[in-house]
């Protein structure tokens, strides 16, 4: 029996570039409460940036691709990265031609203008902040990193760090968190905080940055518009602008005939 499901926002729960979901999904959402059910946001977006939903309290939030991770406002899980993994991030992200945004727990900043940088963010619906004050915001414990490099510049970009990672959801940036971290990891630290186990857990996504976690379910579930998360699912619902949360929760959850 499921008792928690973790959704990804973007390409998920709502169309990508926008912040509302349907009232099909809400409604959705709102019996699997009043079934029981646990339900959770997985994201990449800082806690600060995760969009309020009319008539919808989540139970929890993964946020940072699992790097704070909060439920009914308690801190169940955090990691930050280390200090001198930030510096050198920036120093080869700028030996790449390439400018770094950085979140900490309560605002985020760039230390300059890059057109996918900017359009990163607007994806989600999200504003780029470039700031004379990002030297100082460095000293700040820092959750994650956004860099508008391509897959071939990876390597380059973490080239000298300790303790990093990349997960991306676009193939024109990139977002770079710990190793420790993930949407996979987060989840098990809320599976032990609740008592429940794996085979309780579902999950649904689109991106790269969901694929552990997908995984690290008893049932992961990828979205009919993911790219790259269909191979590893247990099972491919209907995209996102047809609702496709909707039919897999009434299948598997409702038993509802489809």
């Amino acid at each position: 029996m499921i008792k928690i499901i973790f959704f990804d926002i973007d390409g998920t729960l709502v169309q990508l570039g926008k912040n509302e979901m349907t009232q099909k999904v809400k409604n959705t959402l709102i019996q699997l409460q009043q079934e029981g059910i646990k339900i959770f946001i997985a994201t990449g977006r800082p806690l600060f940036e995760v969009p309020k939903f009319k008539g919808i309290t989540f139970d929890g939030i993964i946020s940072f691709n699992g790097s704070y991770c909060v439920s009914n406002n308690t801190v169940i899980h955090q990691n930050i990265i280390d200090k001198e993994d930030v510096k050198t991030v920036i120093q080869n992200a700028s030996k790449l031609g390439h400018y770094v945004q950085i979140s900490g727990k309560d605002k985020m900043l760039a230390n300059g203008y890059e057109e996918n940088l900017e359009k990163y963010f607007k994806l989600a619906k999200q504003d780029l902040y470039v700031s004379n004050d990002f030297d100082s915001f460095v000293q700040d414990d820092i959750y994650q990193m956004v860099s508008a490099v391509q897959e071939k510049e990876y390597e380059l970009i973490l080239k000298g760090t300790k303790s990093l990672k990349i997960v991306s959801w676009w193939s024109e940036a990139c977002d770079i968190i710990p190793k420790a971290s993930g949407k996979a990891n987060a989840i098990y630290k809320i599976l032990e905080y609740y008592g429940y186990s794996i085979d309780e857990s579902m999950a649904f996504g689109d991106g790269g940055n969901d694929k552990d976690m997908l995984e690290a379910v008893g049932m992961g579930i990828a979205m009919g518009n993911a790219i790259d998360d269909k191979r590893i699912a247990d099972y491919v619902c209907d995209t996102v602008d047809n609702d496709g949360v909707c039919g897999a929760i009434d299948k598997f959850i409702f038993k509802k005939e489809c």
